[in-house]
């Protein structure tokens, strides 16, 4: 953990399932970060941090993923994909 953030390092030269990983993306650089579902080749600080202002949820109607903001507190979330409202706690 640094600056309060909870990661792990992987090194695509060193362990074969982060390669593997790495293969399967179709990444072509390195250092690359998965935030969520979203990936950032290169070390984009700005967009960095604005994924980690973000979690995410899976509707309970479609399964689709989204990304909700951090710490709003109670919030109505809105599935893109069915539509489907929900409260959650962020």
């Amino acid at each position: 953990m640094k600056r309060g953030i909870i990661f792990e390092e992987q090194d695509v030269n060193e362990d074969s399932t982060a390669r593997a990983e790495f293969s399967r993306r179709g990444l072509q650089g390195v250092p690359a970060f998965l935030i969520g579902d979203q990936v950032v080749v290169g070390f984009d600080r700005q967009k960095i941090e604005s994924l980690l202002d973000y979690s995410i949820v899976g509707c309970n109607e479609c399964n689709a993923r989204m990304r909700v903001p951090k710490n709003k507190g109670n919030i109505i979330v809105t599935c893109p994909k069915c539509r489907n409202k929900f409260k959650m706690s962020t």
